[in-house]
């Protein structure tokens, strides 16, 4: 099946507090884009994020990140390469980004080339909250903005 050419993935759990910033990104570009480009939410990951990207060229994933260097509200992008070290398979329920789409290329499905990660450093992604803490919040439009200068120029 042949797509569009980019996806957006806003990814996380708008009711956890922090953890719903890839939501309100996609949301903002959704509103911004005006269906010029596939932008969707999604609560889920692994084998199941690759179904989401299949068919498309590029694909941006927007999440909530927790390090342990970082400061609330930092904005991080990212590639799959620069999540290597975190390669595990505990179970095929538990399994990371890297680890799927390495199983994808594998079993010859058709991934995006480009895969683009920005992710923000959440402060709580515990409680129940439909908002964001004020640093994650102030995040959201640089983030959009990051977004859509790629969209119009890639790097």
């Amino acid at each position: 099946m042949v797509k569009g050419n980019t996806i957006i993935v806003g990814l996380g759990n708008p009711i956890l507090s922090d953890d719903g910033v890839g939501w309100v990104i996609a949301e903002e570009l959704t509103k911004k884009l005006n269906g010029k480009t596939e932008v969707i939410t999604a609560s889920l990951a692994g084998f199941n994020l690759l179904d989401l990207l299949a068919g498309y060229q590029r694909a941006f994933i927007v999440d909530a990140i927790e390090t342990k260097e970082g400061t609330v509200g930092d904005i991080y992008r990212l590639t799959p390469e620069d999540l290597k070290f975190s390669r595990r398979l505990a179970s095929v329920h538990d399994i990371n980004l890297i680890t799927a789409l390495e199983l994808g290329k594998t079993l010859g499905l058709s991934l995006p080339e480009e895969i683009i990660i920005y992710a923000v450093e959440a402060q709580d992604t515990l409680t129940f909250a439909e908002t964001l803490s004020p640093p994650v919040e102030e995040a959201v439009p640089k983030v959009v903005k990051a977004i859509l200068e790629e969209l119009i120029s890639p790097r």
